[in-house]
């Protein structure tokens, strides 16, 4: 069939007003801030209805071009994952599936599509007075769904009980055309159905003993598109105490995490260097540096909470059980006293932003992120700091209730210096490759990272994904080439 009959097929499905063959659109979608070399697609297609998805989906496997998905509503991508790897491919934009389809406060879920953002569903939620569960501060743009389908970490670890977290059950439309819902929204009785009988979709175990969700989590829109998802929440706080304690060497701050974690202490609690804190409230590059150089180089922040009558009472016991925690470690010297307000972290953790603070700095970045254990961290700082000569963030977020930790590294560069385009290009994958050996695990391996990662796995492994692969998507329509799908 040609492309002319392929794109009359599309046409029928969605209409021609939702695509577009605009050479300068088709290409923005063929590249991202990664190092990933992209192929620029035939047709970008947004739409609105899932039975539009499905058929899209059926003609892909009928005529042999690829989907990729798309969800987030602006043009920032980062990681290589949602750009074409074969010529024969079409882009299917979620962003205008945005609504918001409900809010349950007394169950703490919600259940939203794939095009609503932070930026769109943050406020919506204050009024209620609750919050979702989110990264730090994720720019406005930034799909809620995708976040959660992507595993990308939240900042409050006492919430996460499962590596999951906060995804629930999802409706999903898998590489055959056939859709399908997971976990208690697989029935009995449709979704309208559950609601009226007081059900909300809130465990996503099953159905049965399978839990197919745990294939679609991770899998970089490779085995089905996810139309909507239940994701928890929590009930916002009426008081916040923000407390910001600083080192010049990592392993106090990160001996004292771990015991906030173990008591369950506060909710939100991460450890940032000076340049990635610095980056997190201000927006200029000159204000950056001048603040970054205002605190010590390690930074721990902890957030005390509480609603209602009580919630002052809350605070006070817990900030006694912090006094005895940094006797007990010894660590009464940690200094407390910081030039940035309350309020502005506040803000940092609790809204998202229109412009990404990873940028803020120079314009440009990578990171290399993976998961490890406590003993390991601050081995695998050493490793980076004397390998990276840019400016370089730290961020360390604790995650599934401290049992691991997120470890990321932003290397910070201006990409109009050809020279550091280069440097920072060269010393990516040999700094990620170095990381791979001494045992870190890229749990979310994107782009470059997803063949050094597999070949690192046995046989048996790629064999068994493959073969899921081959159940779910038999003619390796979705987003062919990432992870160890490059047949």
């Amino acid at each position: 069939m040609s492309e002319e009959q392929i794109y009359q097929n599309l046409v029928k499905i969605c209409g021609s007003k939702s695509i577009s063959t605009n050479p300068e659109v088709l290409e923005s979608y063929s590249t991202d801030l990664s190092f990933v070399k992209g192929k620029i697609p035939k047709y970008v297609v947004w739409l609105n209805k899932v039975k539009q998805i499905e058929k899209i989906l059926k003609l892909a496997n009928s005529l042999g071009f690829s989907v990729i998905p798309i969800s987030s509503s602006s043009p920032i991508r980062y990681h290589g994952d949602t750009i074409p790897l074969q010529d024969n491919s079409i882009i299917v934009d979620l962003s205008k599936m945005n609504t918001i389809l409900n809010i349950d406060r007394k169950n703490r879920v919600i259940m939203v599509e794939p095009g609503v953002v932070f930026g769109q569903l943050t406020p919506i939620l204050e009024k209620k007075g609750l919050k979702i569960l989110q990264p730090l501060h994720p720019r406005d743009s930034k799909s809620v769904l995708t976040t959660a389908l992507e595993r990308v970490p939240t900042t409050t670890p006492r919430y996460q009980w499962d590596s999951s977290d906060p995804l629930l059950c999802t409706e999903v439309i898998f590489g055959t055309g056939d859709l399908f819902r997971t976990g208690t929204a697989a029935g009995p009785g449709t979704i309208k159905q559950q609601k009226k009988s007081g059900q909300a979709q809130t465990n996503p175990m099953g159905p049965t003993q399978f839990s197919p969700f745990r294939l679609i989590q991770g899998a970089q829109g490779s085995l089905g598109i996810v139309t909507w998802a239940t994701l928890k929440l929590e009930l916002m706080p009426t008081v916040q105490k923000v407390i910001h304690f600083q080192a010049e060497n990592i392993q106090d701050l990160l001996n004292l995490q771990h015991q906030l974690l173990k008591f369950r202490l506060g909710n939100e609690l991460l450890i940032l260097n000076n340049i990635n804190l610095a980056c997190l409230v201000k927006q200029l590059p000159e204000e950056i540096k001048e603040l970054s150089n205002s605190f010590a180089k390690w930074n721990l922040i902890f957030v005390l909470a509480g609603r209602g009558n009580l919630a002052n009472d809350k605070i006070a016991y817990q900030e006694g059980d912090l006094s005895e925690i940094l006797s007990d470690l010894k660590l009464d010297h940690l200094k407390r006293e910081s030039v940035i307000s309350e309020s502005e972290i506040i803000h940092a953790l609790n809204s998202s932003t229109s412009y990404p603070w990873r940028e803020r700095l120079k314009g440009s970045f990578q990171d290399i992120f993976f998961i490890t254990n406590f003993e390991k961290i601050s081995e695998f700082i050493t490793l980076v700091e004397n390998e990276v000569s840019e400016d370089l963030g730290v961020y360390i977020q604790a995650i599934n209730q401290g049992t691991s930790y997120h470890c990321e590294f932003d290397i910070y560069y201006d990409h109009k210096d050809e020279e550091a385009l280069e440097r920072v290009n060269k010393k990516y994958m040999d700094l990620s490759i170095k990381l791979m050996d001494e045992g870190a695990f890229f749990n979310r391996p994107y782009g470059l990272w997803a063949k050094e990662v597999f070949k690192r796995h046995m046989d048996s492994t790629q064999i068994a994904l493959k073969k899921v692969k081959k159940i779910f998507d038999p003619n390796n329509i979705l987003n062919p080439g990432v992870l160890c799908f490059d047949d």
